[in-house]
């Protein structure tokens, strides 16, 4: 009984469903047709451009080194893929942590009623940074070998 409590993909399959009844909720209530475009786009950057960095290191890598990485690391890089790494590294980094975290924010924009008229963007900001992590996935095999390595 204990073990299903702690599964983690039980706990990651109920923070995805939090954040993206949360967005429902807000734009259930009119939030993203009264919100400012760059506060929308604002709110959804750190998933997006997690997934675009990802995306362009994977493109970089393998036509800097004509394929995919057979070792582990960043041994032999150049200089430009390696900023290249980092920056991909941290902001999908980012990405897991915001993406993990954001729930909690959504919960006490709900539970504060002067907060609750805002929770649209913790919430586009969560299921933004999911899809990051979900669509990585699609990422070549060689690629993702090396990357969670």
């Amino acid at each position: 009984m204990g073990h299903t409590l702690t599964n983690p993909l039980l706990l990651y399959s109920a923070l995805i469903l939090g954040t993206l009844v949360a967005l429902a909720w807000a734009l259930s209530r009119g939030q993203g047709s009264s919100s400012s475009r760059k506060w929308l786009a604002l709110s959804a950057s750190p998933g997006l451009l997690a997934l675009l960095t990802v995306f362009s290191l994977a493109l970089h890598l393998h036509s800097s080194l004509g394929d995919w990485p057979g070792n582990i690391g960043t041994e032999g890089f150049t200089q430009a893929l390696l900023t290249h790494y980092n920056i991909a590294a941290w902001l999908f980094t980012a990405a897991i942590l915001l993406a993990i975290g954001m729930p909690l924010v959504i919960l006490v924009c709900a539970l504060a009623p002067r907060l609750r008229a805002h929770m649209i963007y913790p919430s586009l900001c969560g299921v933004a940074c999911w899809l990051c992590l979900f669509l990585t996935t699609l990422a070549p095999s060689g690629f993702l070998d090396w990357w969670w390595d």
